[in-house]
């Protein structure tokens, strides 16, 4: 099978995947500028709201959109790769699919003390909608990732779902996620590209703006360069 170079990150939680043989510099690019539209975003709790906050945010730091959508998806008893392949369509190529795979099963095998796993499952508890009181009463809550392929196309996907099996790390792999029945929108997808040249010019406010935040809410995930 063929090797995928792989870097993953936690923006503020949310989880961002670099396909390929990406720069230093356009790696930092990339992680400031959806950094400072998580922490504008998060101010609005309701997630279509947010959802639109963070897409604007990144659009004004340079990102260029290829494309959008959003959708009202059909699934019961699936798992985040799933939902993520029917919510992403042709966005993703099999070798970016093969690599998500990959990465979300070796994140659910690291150490349950491990800083990523506590900062994953943190941000899925301040994602819920609902409270799990109950055990048969599901918890509803959103999942952020961002998958930059290999040609530097950055797709970045929204999933709002619900699980009756609470919130752990499970829920990265394994078939535990439907659909509400609230018939409302539960993806969102965003391609888009980074201007390079328009950012040169505004990074300096980007970094400005994150202070400490660039060295406290991001998080590289010990996950191995060349997977197989």
């Amino acid at each position: 099978m063929k090797k995928t170079i792989s870097d993953t990150w936690l923006v503020n939680g949310n989880i961002m995947i670099f396909c390929g043989p990406h720069t230093d510099s356009f790696k930092k690019d990339i992680l400031a500028s959806s950094l400072l539209a998580e922490l504008v975003a998060v101010k609005n709790s309701h997630r279509t709201a947010s959802w639109r906050t963070y897409t604007d945010t990144v659009i004004k730091t340079g990102w260029i959109v290829n494309s959008r959508a959003t959708q009202q998806l059909e699934f019961e008893n699936s798992s985040l790769l799933n939902v993520v392949e029917q919510s992403a369509g042709g966005a993703l190529p099999q070798d970016e699919r093969q690599t998500l795979a990959i990465t979300l099963a070796h994140m659910v095998n690291l150490p349950s003390d491990s800083p990523a796993i506590r900062t994953i499952v943190e941000k899925l508890h301040k994602n819920t909608t609902e409270s799990n009181t109950t055990t048969d009463t599901p918890v509803s809550t959103t999942v952020l990732l961002t998958i930059i392929r290999n040609d530097k196309t950055v797709v970045t996907l929204q999933v709002a779902f619900e699980t009756l099996h609470g919130i752990a790390i499970d829920i990265l792999d394994q078939p535990v996620l439907s659909a509400g029945n609230d018939r409302q929108t539960n993806s969102w997808l965003l391609c888009s590209s980074l201007d390079e040249r328009h950012y040169n010019l505004i990074r300096g406010d980007v970094l400005k703006k994150l202070g400490p935040n660039i060295e406290t809410r991001l998080l590289q995930i010990p996950v191995p360069a060349d997977l197989d």
